[in-house]
């Protein structure tokens, strides 16, 4: 006996609960292959159309009954996620919430598609039970830690490390409750919005990262191109710009700090942090400098593992670590850690930059060898009598490419000099050397490896 039409609320409610019997799933069933437009209510009061299997230690995981419904397809080539008999799935994932965390601005979530580009657990030999190139229908989605890249039907591609919380208000705006997400946005989706309690961050074409802190701040990480923030209290026209290599942190009353460093893994901007909490494997955990311009929210990139040919040396720009020949860089300084630094105190004789070294290692510096070296660096470090090449890359608009590989391109002679740090400290470094006014004043580069 197939439950009467009014009786469609009762069973969605006993699916929620997760008290419906086989009976009621196949009434429910049955109600939506009949009336197709029930199929949209029963996305609507799901709030999320997918199911996300995570296997991971201390989350609770709430999983409604599947339902056969009917596949339906959307303009622009996007359908509904379904099994291979046209089954989609539904379902809550929840973990377990601190209370007295903000929850951020009240927001009309929207159902939005959504391809999956990648979904994988942190830890994992394995990647999730979800197929790349899955097609899901969201409104909301929770996660506990793991990771998560998808590509919205406006273009803009998500990656999301958990524990996590969004809502998706349409393709161009996603509201951030907490988690952190790197947007790629490309051409297509320019204007795109990620929005969270602290902040309205607007893109203008870039790639960049918003993380939402327990503890109630934002921070804004910019690495290509420019985005605006928002004040999302005022109505006013209160504007913060910023371009790439600036990051920034918006507290709960909406003051902005400049962060001084992040760190990320070799390969990609999905793995970054501002953390005050360092990764596990970390040599340097934090850098920052004396340097107090209320314009300037450049930071330091620590790059775990990210010395090799053709490393990028500075922030926001093009330039490159390489061999000075075809015989590449000393093998003993590949795979150390990178700090990416900038050129804001290249010609301030007062700067002071800080390291927070974390285990025994060696600190090696990257140091123009066609001018004098200073004071500060001949009494604390040792001259190893190797160099190093800084590809002096040309400029974007000139439309030169950069030359890949040891050896080439127009390559500067820079000298590694190194420091043993046998234990835990706070390592002080100086200003570059003085060069010439009518030659390029380099900031050196900075690497590290354990002992």
């Amino acid at each position: 006996m197939i439950a009467p039409r009014g009786d469609f609320e009762s069973l969605m409610a006993a699916v929620l609960e997760g008290t419906a019997d086989e009976w009621q799933l196949a009434c429910l069933q049955e109600m939506m292959h009949a009336d197709p437009a029930l199929v949209g209510e029963y996305h609507d009061q799901f709030r999320m159309h997918a199911l996300l299997e995570w296997r991971t230690g201390g989350v609770v995981a709430e999983t409604a009954a599947a339902i056969a419904m009917p596949a339906r397809r959307k303009p622009g080539g996007f359908t509904w996620l379904a099994a291979a008999a046209g089954v989609a799935l539904a379902a809550t994932l929840w973990w377990k919430r601190d209370p007295s965390v903000p929850v951020g601005p009240p927001a009309v979530a929207a159902t939005v598609n959504l391809e999956v580009l990648e979904a994988a657990r942190s830890g994992a030999a394995t990647p999730l039970d979800l197929a790349t190139g899955a097609i899901l229908s969201l409104s909301e989605l929770k996660m506990p830690p793991g990771f998560f890249r998808f590509r919205l039907e406006s273009g803009a591609i998500v990656a999301v490390t958990g524990p996590a919380e969004l809502k998706f208000l349409n393709p161009m705006h996603l509201q951030v409750v907490r988690g952190k997400v790197t947007a790629d946005v490309g051409d297509d989706a320019k204007g795109f919005i990620v929005e969270t309690a602290q902040t309205m961050v607007v893109d203008l074409g870039t790639r960049f990262g918003v993380d939402v802190a327990e503890s109630g701040h934002t921070d804004v990480v910019v690495f290509q191109g420019e985005v605006e923030l928002h004040d999302t209290k005022q109505k006013g026209p209160k504007v913060n710009r910023l371009i790439e290599g600036e990051a920034v942190r918006v507290n709960f009353d909406q003051q902005v700090s400049r962060i001084s460093s992040i760190t990320s893994g070799p390969e990609g901007d999905d793995e970054w942090s501002a953390s005050d909490v360092p990764h596990a494997g970390a040599v340097i955990t934090s850098v920052y400098d004396n340097l107090h311009n209320p314009k300037s929210n450049f930071y330091y990139r620590i790059l775990r593992g990210g010395m090799r040919e053709d490393a990028t040396a500075f922030i926001a720009k093009r330039h490159q670590w390489n061999g000075l020949d075809d015989g590449g860089m000393p093998s003993w300084l590949q795979g150390a850690d990178l700090v990416q630094t900038f050129g804001g105190g290249a010609r301030n004789e007062n700067l002071e930059l800080t390291l927070d070294v974390a285990v025994p290692s060696e600190i090696y510096l990257f140091v123009d060898s066609r001018v004098v070296a200073p004071a500060w660096l001949k009494q604390e470090f040792t001259d190893t009598g190797m160099n190093i090449g800084l590809e002096n890359a040309p400029l974007p608009e000139s439309g030169i490419p950069i030359k890949n590989g040891a050896g080439n391109g127009n390559l500067a002679p820079f000298r590694i000099w190194k420091k043993q740090v046998p234990q835990p400290q706070t390592l002080k470094l100086g200003a570059p050397p003085a060069a010439p006014i009518d030659r390029p004043h380099w900031m050196y580069g900075i690497a590290a490896r354990r002992l």
